[in-house]
């Protein structure tokens, strides 16, 4: 992340106006909450900044779980949506997510992390770091690309190569889809039991246009 930190600053700056609010979670093997929520974006990178130096005095989100390898990639997505999310019912929500999508320390697994999301109406967008040795994707590489890949087409969100793409670009692009989404209902005359999965399908009638939506929605009570 600091090589694109003014981006990400600009992109706060741009996106967040006084009614919004954002929070920024940073994990390892622990979930630590750098800024809770706020509508400035300062003081979001002030969290980001402290973090750098004093991440042992912040507080965690999740259980108190033992992980002994370094990376909760699953977790830092299932706890964001249940605990800090949760709470925002009628909101527009997304996560932008900076990861290579590896995990090897998760109670959770991918699919929690993308139920969760379809659950509470939370769009995932990833910004992707692939470390590539020697030129050459290994298979943790390509089983990482196709993890963000999974979890933001079935969130209705995209995935940005942040070493190959132009971060400024594709945060401008995060931005407008943030403020000019649509949000379609209708009523199903067919009768629907809580916790059932609907499958959701939606397509353009005119040639050259390409819709993004979540893979589908949670039956409620």
């Amino acid at each position: 992340m600091k090589q694109h930190r003014h981006d990400l600053q600009e992109f706060l700056k741009d996106v967040l106006t006084p009614r919004d609010r954002a929070f920024l979670i940073c994990f390892g093997n622990h979930l630590r909450v750098a800024s809770d929520f706020s509508a400035s974006a300062a003081e979001l990178m002030d969290g980001l900044k402290r973090f750098e130096h004093e991440s042992g005095r912040m507080p965690e989100i999740g259980p108190p779980d033992v992980r002994v390898l370094g990376t909760a990639f699953y977790d830092a997505l299932y706890y964001s949506t249940t605990e800090k999310l949760s709470t925002s019912e009628g909101a527009r929500k997304a996560i932008v997510m900076f990861s290579d999508g590896e995990d090897n320390s998760s109670a959770h697994h991918m699919l929690d992390a993308i139920e969760a999301a379809q659950n509470e109406n939370v769009v995932i967008f990833g910004i992707r770091y692939t470390e590539i040795k020697k030129g050459r994707l290994n298979a943790r590489n390509k089983y990482g690309m196709s993890v963000m890949e999974r979890i933001t087409r079935d969130t209705g969100g995209a995935d940005f190569d942040a070493l190959k793409e132009n971060m400024r670009e594709s945060f401008r692009k995060i931005g407008e889809e943030l403020r000019s989404s649509y949000d379609l209902a209708y009523h199903s005359g067919v009768p629907s039991s809580a916790r059932v999965f609907h499958k959701l399908v939606i397509r353009a009638k005119r040639p050259g246009l390409s819709i993004r939506t979540k893979a589908g929605y949670f039956g409620r009570e």
